[in-house]
């Protein structure tokens, strides 16, 4: 199939390297060889490159695209303003000077009109504050009156009890020992109350005995 050159040819090809003056040169293998057996199934390792080399590495790209965008639009209007030249250029720049214009009062107008409604808005919310206020000054307004209502009746209730005032403190401790008074009392099983401490149980009908109220 093949001549004598042809297949010495291949045969040189085949070789893992040839002899060139004393050195070793490798020979790339045929492209159509199959993988071979000892590189089968390695799977190659992605690079682990650390989180501030990523950062840094993202950094520099946005900024290339950033960059080479700004560089084609520049050039990309100096191409346009080139273009344009004489009677057309002055029709643009008058038609853009007159939508400015035209922008430029509408938006006075839109301002106009918002400060009005802003002006209408703070006036009713300063009127319902001043309701508010109002309110809630009448209202602690009667809270006060009803607080100094209640102080004074109190005031009053404490003149009207009676209190030993330092004139008749002796005429108090005269009356006091001429009608001593024993606070000390008992109760038997069926509810009467004798009162005193040297108070005997005979001495008392039973008709004149206290009780206690059962419900």
């Amino acid at each position: 199939m093949f001549s004598r050159s042809g297949s010495r040819l291949l045969s040189l090809i085949n070789t893992t390297c040839i002899q060139n003056r004393g050195k070793r040169v490798w020979v790339r293998k045929p492209l159509g060889s199959p993988m071979a057996k000892s590189k089968l199934f390695r799977i190659p390792q992605k690079p682990v490159l650390p989180e501030d080399e990523k950062a840094e590495i993202k950094r520099l790209y946005d900024n290339y695209k950033h960059q080479m965008k700004s560089l084609k639009h520049y050039f990309f209007e100096q191409s346009l303003k080139q273009a344009e030249s004489g009677e057309v250029a002055q029709m643009k720049h008058k038609t853009e000077e007159e939508e400015h214009v035209r922008l430029m009062e509408e938006n006075r107008l839109e301002n106009e009109k918002t400060a009005k409604l802003r002006e209408e808005r703070l006036k009713i919310e300063a009127e319902k504050t001043r309701e508010k206020v109002l309110a809630s000054l009448i209202v602690k307004e009667q809270e006060n009156k009803l607080y100094e209502a209640q102080i004074e009746a109190f005031l009053q209730q404490q003149k009207s009890t009676p209190f030993i005032q330092p004139e008749n403190i002796e005429k108090a401790i005269e009356e006091a020992l001429a009608n001593p008074t024993n606070l000390n009392f008992a109760i038997d099983l069926d509810g009467y109350v004798y009162r005193g401490k040297e108070t005997s149980i005979d001495q008392i009908p039973e008709e004149k005995r206290e009780r206690l109220c059962s419900n």
